[in-house]
């Protein structure tokens, strides 16, 4: 394991973003006073996401130019040209798991959206693979955002887990590699990611 001491484990970004999704949608819930019109406008862009065509919507609707923008902003909020989206959401972290050979390559994405108590985090990947991983109020800590990600390499592991350690569902072939990034984490969860897997290869090498 890591040495705590060389990494910042107990700091938390201030926070995700969310301030500007927040607004966009109290200037949607503003401007359109509606209840039904509103319930539906916000349906959509949780069905098609930035898929959305804003011009149709508002020609459905009847929607004013003003809204028509805001629509269109909260489509595609949070988009960072990831091959996935989640309306209301931002990525956490991505994992990328793969083999030297070729026979595996995986990303995965942790995901934290928009809730009424602050936000959840769910995790994705370009397989359509998906998983719900609880509610929070504030920004996780480097800790805590690990404990997160060990409980996704677990649930995406390729081979069997022993002993609760994700690990060993990875490096008992020799040929896997494992990265993890963060925009919000940035050198810090890599560095922690890169500095466990070195010395459990060193440890173990291929035995599980």
């Amino acid at each position: 394991m890591p040495h705590p001491r060389d990494f910042r484990l107990f700091e938390r970004p201030r926070s995700y973003g969310f301030e500007s999704f927040d607004e966009l949608m109290r200037e949607l819930r503003a401007a359109l006073p509606d209840t039904d019109v509103f319930a539906e406008v916000l349906a959509t862009l949780q069905i098609e996401g930035r898929d959305l065509d804003a011009d149709h919507l508002a020609r459905e609707l009847h929607l004013e130019t003003h809204v028509v923008e805001a629509v269109a902003q909260l489509a595609s909020w949070g988009d960072i040209e990831l091959l996935i989206h989640e309306f209301g959401a931002v990525c956490l972290a991505t994992i990328n798991s793969g083999s030297l050979l070729g026979h595996c390559d995986l990303a995965t994405h942790l995901l934290a959206r928009r809730c009424e108590r602050g936000f959840e985090l769910l995790f994705t990947d370009e397989n359509g693979g998906y998983g719900q991983l609880g509610e929070y109020a504030q920004p996780l800590s480097l800790l805590e955002l690990t404990v997160v990600l060990d409980s996704i390499l677990i649930i995406q592991a390729p081979y069997d887990v022993v002993d609760g350690n994700w690990q060993t569902g990875y490096f008992c072939d020799p040929s896997m590699t494992v990265r993890v990034s963060s925009p919000f984490y940035y050198e810090q969860l890599s560095a922690w990611y890169a500095q466990a897997i070195a010395e459990w290869i060193a440890v173990h090498g291929g035995e599980v």
